[in-house]
């Protein structure tokens, strides 16, 4: 996932248009460029049948900002939970963070 979502990345500063990939799990990965930065997004859309509670999410969030800190919690319209990142350049996340976007996700 780290690959993919650095190419993302990679396509999205070049192109200067959103790339998005759907994994096999049902995952959504989103890298927006904004004002040279990038919005790097983790999410489980609805159709994806994986509940993300949000109180959990958000209270685990706030336990631990050290860790957690750099991911902002979002709800899509169409009901899914993502995780938003503003990253610098076309700079993915590295392996620690996409971990700790995951243990959010659960």
């Amino acid at each position: 996932m780290e690959e993919l979502l650095a190419r993302l990345c990679r396509a999205a500063a070049h192109e200067g248009a959103c790339a998005e990939a759907l994994l096999e799990n049902g995952l959504r990965l989103l890298a927006y460029p904004l004002e040279g930065r990038l919005l790097v997004v983790v999410g489980w859309p609805a159709a994806s049948g994986r509940h993300v509670d949000g109180e959990t999410l958000l209270r685990r969030r706030g336990e631990d900002i050290a860790r957690y800190g750099a991911w902002l919690p979002a709800q899509f319209n169409d009901g899914g939970w993502y995780l938003v990142l503003r990253a610098a350049g076309n700079e993915a996340p590295d392996a620690d963070q996409l971990t700790a976007a995951e243990e959010l996700l659960l």
